[in-house]
Parts: C-alpha cells; sequence; structure tokens
C-alpha cells in the first residue's frame, strides 16, 4: 500500500512539473503587445481569421474598471474593442489575452498590455463675431465616446446643441447675442471633468475678405459653369465679420471672365450671408472688388479686393461634375435577361456628357468609349459600347467598366454590376 501511495505520489509529482514546463513555454512564445490610448477613446484590436477557427478573450488586471472589452467571432474576423474608462497607473495596468479555441484546448494567441492616460487639457482659440451673426467654429475633440458641455453667460451668445462631428474635431455654431465678453468652460459630458475654455466675444468688427486670391475652373463643354466642379463661389464663404442683414457683392474689372448672382441666406446654413455667387465664363484673370451694404446703410462700402485667376478644366471634370449629381448612378437596379442588351454608352453620353439642364456637351469626336467585362461569357461588350447578355448565371458578379479617354489627354473610368434574371422572374 505504502509503496502504491508512492508510485501516484511520483505520478502526481511528475504531472505537475510537465505542467509547469509546458504552460510558461506555450505563454513565452506570445510576446506582449504595449497598447496606449487616452481615456474615454477606443482602441481597435479586430483581426482577420480563417472562418473555422473560434477565439476567445481574458482579461485580468482589471478590478478597477480601466477598461471594457467587447469580442466576438464573425465569419473571417475576430471583432475586439477595448474602450478605456479610467487612467491606469504605473503598477496596475489591465492585460487582455486571446486564445485560440480547439475543441477543449486553448492556445494563447495574442496578448495586450493596456496603458490608459489620463484627461489632458486642450487649448481652444478664442472666438470675435459680430451681434446676431452666427458663426461656425471648430474644437478639439480627442475623446471618441464623451461629448461637450459648456458654462457660459447665455446672454452674449448661444452655442447650438447640434454639432458636426469629424475624427478628433467638433463644429458648433454660436450665435451673438449681446455685446460683450463670456468666458466659455469646456467640461466632458457625464463628468465634471474641465479640460479648457475660451472666449467669446460679441462686438461690432469690420467685415474684411479672407482670401486675397481665387481661382476658379472653366470648361467650355460646360456652358453653364455653376455645375462645374471649381467653377463657382459663393463670396460669402470667404467674409470675415460678416454683419448680420448685410449683403456682399462684387465687382469685376473684366467683365466677360464672370458672372454671379445673389444667394440669399438660409436659415437652414446661417453662417454665410446673404452674398453674390460668381462663375467662370472664359479663362483668364481680373480683380475683384468686394463690397458690403448693411441692413440700413444707403450706400454699399468696399471691403476688400480678391485676385481672381480662371484656368481650363480638364474635360474629365465636366464628366465628373455630372456623375456627382446621379446619387444611385447607372447601375442601380440594373436588371437584363438572356438575350437582351443595354446600350451602356448611349445611356453614359446622355447623363453625364451630353447633359441638358448643366448644358454640357461633347461631340462624338472629342473622346473615345470603351467598355469590358470580368465575365465575357455571361455579359459580352462591343466596340460600339453596347452590353449584351448571353447565359443566365446568378453565382458571380457579373461587372462591366467603362472608360472615357477625352481629346484634351484626360480619362476616367466607372464600373458597376448587372443583375441577371430570367424573363418571367425579373422584377417589374
Amino acid at each position: 500500500m505504502k509503496n502504491f501511495k508512492r508510485i501516484v505520489g511520483i505520478f502526481l509529482s511528475l504531472l505537475i512539473a510537465v505542467s509547469v514546463i509546458v504552460i510558461p513555454t506555450t505563454a513565452s512564445a506570445v510576446s506582449t503587445t504595449k497598447k496606449t490610448a487616452l481615456i474615454y477613446n477606443t482602441l481597435n484590436l479586430t483581426f482577420e481569421k480563417a472562418e473555422s477557427d473560434t477565439y476567445e478573450t481574458e482579461v485580468t488586471g482589471n478590478s478597477k474598471g480601466y477598461i471594457s472589452v467587447d469580442a466576438n467571432n464573425e465569419g473571417q474576423w475576430y471583432w475586439l474593442s477595448v474602450k478605456t474608462l479610467k487612467a491606469t497607473t504605473a503598477d496596475s495596468k489591465p492585460e487582455i489575452s486571446v486564445y485560440k479555441v480547439d475543441g477543449s484546448n486553448k492556445t494563447l494567441y495574442k496578448k495586450y498590455q493596456i496603458t490608459v492616460n489620463p484627461v489632458k487639457k486642450i487649448k481652444f482659440a478664442n472666438q470675435k463675431f459680430n451681434k446676431n451673426v452666427t458663426k461656425k467654429i471648430i474644437l478639439k475633440m480627442p475623446y471618441d465616446n464623451k461629448d461637450y458641455k459648456f458654462k457660459y453667460s447665455k446672454k452674449i451668445a448661444k452655442i447650438n446643441t447640434g454639432y458636426f462631428r469629424e475624427t478628433n474635431q467638433i463644429t458648433y455654431t454660436v450665435k451673438g447675442l449681446k455685446k460683450g465678453s463670456t468666458t466659455v468652460k469646456v467640461y466632458l459630458t457625464g463628468t465634471k471633468t474641465k479640460v479648457g475654455s475660451f472666449k467669446i466675444t460679441v462686438g461690432n468688427y469690420k467685415a474684411t475678405v479672407k482670401k486675397k486670391t481665387l481661382t476658379l475652373a472653366y470648361n467650355s463643354h460646360m456652358k453653364n459653369s455653376l455645375y462645374l466642379q471649381g467653377g463657382s463661389i459663393n463670396i460669402g464663404t470667404i467674409i470675415k465679420n460678416f454683419h448680420s442683414g448685410a449683403t456682399y457683392t462684387v465687382k469685376a474689372k473684366n467683365k466677360k471672365l464672370i458672372s454671379s448672382r445673389i444667394i440669399k441666406k438660409d436659415k437652414y446654413n446661417p453662417v454665410i450671408p446673404t452674398a453674390a455667387e460668381i462663375y467662370s465664363k472664359k479663362t483668364g484673370k481680373t480683380t475683384l472688388t468686394v463690397y458690403e451694404k448693411k441692413a440700413k446703410a444707403k450706400k454699399k462700402t468696399k471691403i476688400g479686393t480678391i485676385k481672381l485667376t480662371v484656368k481650363k478644366a480638364k474635360d474629365s471634370v465636366v464628366y465628373e461634375s455630372n456623375r456627382g449629381l446621379d446619387n444611385d448612378g447607372i447601375f442601380y437596379e440594373l436588371f437584363i435577361s438572356p438575350g437582351e442588351s443595354f446600350d451602356l454608352k448611349n445611356v453614359v453620353v446622355k447623363r453625364y456628357l451630353n447633359l441638358s439642364w448643366t448644358k454640357s456637351s461633347f461631340k462624338e469626336s472629342e473622346y473615345k468609349f470603351t467598355v469590358t467585362s470580368n465575365h465575357p461569357e455571361i455579359i459580352s461588350t462591343d466596340e460600339d459600347g453596347v452590353c449584351h447578355c448571353l447565359a443566365l448565371d446568378n453565382e458571380g458578379v457579373h461587372e462591366v467598366t467603362y472608360t472615357i479617354t477625352f481629346a484634351d489627354g484626360s480619362k476616367v473610368s466607372d464600373s458597376g454590376s448587372f443583375d441577371i434574371w430570367p424573363v418571367e422572374d425579373r422584377p417589374d
């Protein structure tokens, strides 16, 4: 009996020894990746995997709630998202271990140590504008998972609650209500943490032109340059310190170079005053004089000059301008059945080259149109730009690509796919 206990004891000792040797060997094969992020942000640690593979995540050292982790297997991706909630200390940092799971076996695949930095102070620019004017202000915002709240005198100004958020910044609109100054204290929502401040001063400042030079585009194939990319500009967008109720106009030294029309202030876009929108008529250079006429003023006042250059736009810009007006595009719900044909060139030319309401026009000698198919045995193409459906096949994507090469050397390409259906089953 003693020998049996002794044998069992030796066996258990060997088993423990083997376990001690094996586990560290597996763990040591995966180095720890150190990640640092600002508090109230999200780290994306997602990685690609085989669809049949499964992974699991284990978080340690997170008893104080430094981070939250969301992870799941989905197709060929393991989605791993880490939100930073609390600043870590030098001796206390959470770790994330990702294991590859195979039945009852788990193998360490990745390992991360997360450092969460505390809130940092932000320097905001002071703002000055006129009474009853709405201005756009852009504030730095390095916190993905927080918004701003403000403390300031609402008698002086009003910061609108609606905003536009982009990477690392938020755009607000602010209206000046009364002459004077107020300090705006900026806090993170859901906290008492102040990240910075700036001053708003509402006064009576002289309107000026923010740009001294301008460049417009022109192409003779598009008679109405209002629709040409870069062919027009609203002068109101380059007026600094505009006044409420004022109108801003321009006078060109060379009147043959541009035309203009007045665009009234829009309540949905109040940061632009009533002003002239200018658009090109030919290439060349001229000087623009910009005038301001205040609401109760009898005369207009010169507030600046602009050196204007109108340059020739490539023919491809005409195509791109028209194409940009077509939200759905040609290939949206483009159904076709075996035996049918689709004149792609004709449609492209009508929509993107010779579009009547933008007054764009090209002669056939001024461009070359070609089209190719990725599955010519299903959708064939010919030299006239016509696509022919030869067979029924719903297994792949039947894409065609067209290219337009213009006489001026510019070129554009676009592609799309057909939905192939039997005639009797095709949607209306």
